[in-house]
């Protein structure tokens, strides 16, 4: 809407300053088609006023129509720019005011003179020009710029529905995507403008998708193949490390004696054995830890821009689906955290609700306390078993309601890897006589500083 006020503004201010240039032009151009006007009708009138010698309107008139046949008032007139009237006609009167000389209107095509004869009005000399009435002239101008102003402001109003107001749509949408804060695809339209773009767009997305899945499952078979080969490590480095500490006692020693070259050589190898090990924890932490892609990005904002943001991303799949949300707001407090992470977060308890709810509902609470914030999403579904509920945040793990579910096992870890990094986290609760599965986000207040 702030678009398109500014649209209308900038179309009004065009519009009022063509409306008075417009105007300002067309009076200019009157006044100055007047003033030869007058030059011309000063001219005629004198010549007919010293011929006149008597109030005989015959000769008046005859006067008049040998003046309109004076080649040099013609002339005149063409040289000056004015046109000739089209009719003078002379109209006697009876003695009158000897002070009145001009009486005529500037947007009248009529313009009467008094001719007087001894300091008395003996008549009037009427100069009838074929010109319409400039006001008409005028009103028709100003008809038509307001036809064109109703018209430019429809064109704005077309151009903010079917241009603006979709693109401000679209225009934050390839950011989200690449961002993971959102997994739902652009709505397809009938708009001509956008219709090919939308469809590219989601063919991004599927690629995109199909690629994470890809890599899902590759960093899971490198998890398993790092495990693998730490395991495997593991245990001799651990035998090494007891030969050694076994050569540092004496134990393998005749006599039982130490050895003092054979103990600091056994001391030596335990040292190689202890840094080997932490080499291996190392290298399973980074590798786990390099499967979530996020860095904190602290601001400030309302939680109201996080229920907008559900209801846009979710509302319309949930309507199709039929499936009710209920989006619960303590108020609309300021948030000072990673808006993009927490998105990340609700987004992907949303999809799990989805994909293992049983339709029931989903509800989520939003919320302000003195220690932080809370956000919780709960659905109605198969719950998995009480001993499972410890490794649902693992890294590739699912659980057994998950069996003929696609996914990776990787969402509920990244959501968790994601409230950590903002010095926070995600609990789960579980009722299975209810049949609710209930995750709640907590993240501590001004986690930005910490």
């Amino acid at each position: 809407m702030k678009k398109l006020g500014k649209l209308f503004a900038v179309a009004v201010l065009l519009f009022v300053i063509l409306f008075v240039c417009a105007n300002l032009l067309f009076s200019a151009y009157n006044k100055e088609r007047n003033d030869k006007s007058d030059i011309y009708m000063n001219r005629f009138f004198y010549a007919l006023q010293e011929r006149t010698g008597s109030p005989d309107a015959d000769k008046i008139e005859a006067d008049i129509t040998d003046l309109l046949r004076n080649e040099d008032l013609k002339k005149e007139a063409a040289l000056s720019g004015s046109g000739l009237p089209e009719r003078v006609y002379y109209i006697p009167a009876e003695n009158g005011n000897s002070e009145v000389s001009l009486l005529n209107r500037e947007d009248n095509a009529e313009k009467i003179w008094a001719l007087h004869n001894d300091d008395s009005i003996i008549g009037f000399v009427v100069f009838e020009f074929n010109d319409p009435v400039d006001s008409r002239l005028r009103i028709l101008m100003n008809v038509c710029l307001l036809i064109a102003f109703i018209i430019t402001l429809g064109i704005c109003v077309y151009i903010n529905a079917s241009v603006l107001r979709p693109f401000g749509k679209l225009a934050s949408y390839p950011e989200k995507m690449s961002k993971n804060e959102i997994s739902g695809k652009l709505p397809e339209t009938k708009n001509r403008l956008f219709g090919r773009f939308i469809w590219g767009i989601n063919m991004l997305s599927d690629r995109l998708e199909n690629n994470k899945k890809r890599i899902n499952a590759l960093s899971k078979d490198h998890m398993t193949m790092m495990t693998t080969i730490a395991h495997g490590i593991k245990t001799p480095v651990a035998n090494i490390k007891l030969y050694a500490d076994a050569i540092s006692t004496g134990l393998y020693q005749p006599d039982g004696k130490v050895n003092e070259k054979d103990a600091e050589v056994a001391a030596k190898i335990s040292r190689n054995a202890d840094d080997v090990a932490e080499l291996v924890k190392e290298l399973i932490d980074k590798a786990s830890g390099g499967i979530v892609d996020f860095e904190p990005h602290i601001e400030s904002f309302y939680i109201k821009e996080l229920e907008e943001f559900l209801n846009e991303e979710f509302g319309n799949r949930l309507k199709m689906l039929r499936i009710p949300l209920s989006i619960e707001t303590g108020h609309n407090a300021i948030i000072k955290s990673d808006k993009g992470g927490i998105c990340r977060m609700l987004s992907q308890l949303m999809e799990n609700a989805l994909k293992y709810g049983n339709g029931g509902g989903i509800t989520v609470c939003l919320d302000k306390e003195s220690d932080g914030y809370y956000f919780a999403v709960k659905n109605k579904g198969e719950v998995p078993d009480e001993n499972e509920l410890p490794y649902l945040f693992n890294s590739f793990w699912r659980g057994s309601n998950a069996a003929d579910i696609p996914g990776s096992g990787i969402g509920l870890f990244e959501a968790r890897e994601i409230a950590r990094k903002l010095y926070g986290d995600i609990y789960v609760k579980a009722d299975p006589e209810k049949k609710e599965m209930e995750f709640d986000i907590f993240i501590p207040g001004g986690s930005g500083n910490h």
